[in-house]
Order: C-alpha cells, then sequence, then structure tokens
C-alpha cells in the first residue's frame, strides 16, 4: 500500500496560502496543488508530511510552524492508496527554492484558486467541502 501526505500551507502574516504548480514531466503537468508526498517505510504520517514539504520547498519551514491541522483522508477503493491532508499554519510568507518536482508556486487568497486544480486537491477542496474547513481557520488567525 502506498501512503502520502500533503499540506494546504497558510501564512498567518498575510492569511494567503501558498500552492504547488506541479513540473511539466510530473503526472498531472502543470496542475496546482498541496505540497507532499510519500511515506517512507520508516516514518509517519507527520514525519513524512514535514519532510516532503521541507524537501519541495527546500525551505525549513518546521521553525515557523504555528499549528498543524488534519484536513481529510482519501482511500482508494482498492486499499492500495491513501493520502492525507493537512492544513499547516506557518508564521510568515516566504519565497521557496523549488526542487524538480514543482514548476512553480503562487501565494493566492484562499477565495481564488489558479486552474487547473490537480484532481485530488479539487476534489478535497470542493466535493468534500473542505475549503470550508480552511476559511474557518484563516478566520481564526
Amino acid at each position: 500500500m502506498i501512503k502520502a501526505a500533503g499540506a494546504c500551507i497558510i501564512a498567518k502574516n498575510t492569511k494567503r496560502i501558498i500552492l504547488q504548480q506541479r513540473d511539466k514531466h510530473s503526472s498531472h503537468p502543470r496542475n496546482w496543488g498541496f505540497w507532499g508526498g510519500k511515506v517512507e517505510e520508516d516514518e509517519n504520517i507527520s514525519q513524512a508530511l514535514l519532510r516532503e514539504v521541507c524537501e519541495e520547498l527546500r525551505v525549513n519551514i518546521k521553525k515557523d510552524v504555528s499549528k498543524i491541522y488534519p484536513l481529510d483522508q482519501y482511500h482508494s477503493r482498492n486499499k492500495d492508496f491513501s493520502y492525507y491532508s493537512f492544513v499547516i499554519v506557518v508564521k510568515r510568507e516566504f519565497i521557496p527554492r523549488l526542487n524538480h518536482e514543482s514548476g512553480g508556486y503562487a501565494w493566492v487568497e484562499h477565495e481564488y484558486f489558479p486552474k487547473p486544480l490537480h484532481p485530488g486537491t479539487r476534489r478535497t477542496l470542493f466535493k468534500k467541502n473542505k475549503l470550508k474547513v480552511i476559511r474557518e481557520i484563516i478566520s481564526s488567525l
């Protein structure tokens, strides 16, 4: 079974979300979505989440994390794949130094998302209505 974890990262100082634009050579090329990746055998979901986010941003955000909220879980019908989504609140916006998995990034308002959204991100935000949860977190900052 493959497990993966991803994060919707919100800056407390601006209340904006940083999204990743996937590389043109990845699955779902140039789609916008959360930061994250696969859980390795020797780590738990929380460890994988922070490792993957730091690897993809090439910024150690651990010192700036104010809070981490669970957001969603997705499990494939055949139980071969699970994806765990979180909201990470950081103290302030930052400029990432992207690795090869990213084609770009954008800090966006929670009312406006770039297109095309990654299918998993779109499902989480709109079909499962987790955008409401994100808005509640932002309003509490």
